[in-house]
């Protein structure tokens, strides 16, 4: 494998996927707003002393996804 390509022996790049980059983002939130009813709900199961950090992982999965909503716009 070599790590230097010359720019006659590169492939063209892939064409763009056709969607909107809105869906995963919604998607992704969905994901993460199960995820904090289901870490809430059995906090008490899931968490020892070394994982309280699960339901705050959901949390900023979902103000990320805010922030990737404002920050995509229109695409």
């Amino acid at each position: 494998m070599r790590w230097i390509v010359k720019d006659s022996e590169r492939k063209p790049d892939p064409a763009p996927i056709n969607g909107t980059v809105r869906i995963a983002i919604v998607i992704g939130m969905i994901g993460f707003a199960l995820a904090l009813v289901v870490s809430v709900v059995f906090y008490d199961q899931i968490t020892s002393p070394n994982k309280v950090w699960y339901p705050y992982t959901c949390v900023v999965g979902l103000v990320l996804g805010v922030l990737a909503w404002f920050k995509v716009g229109n695409r």
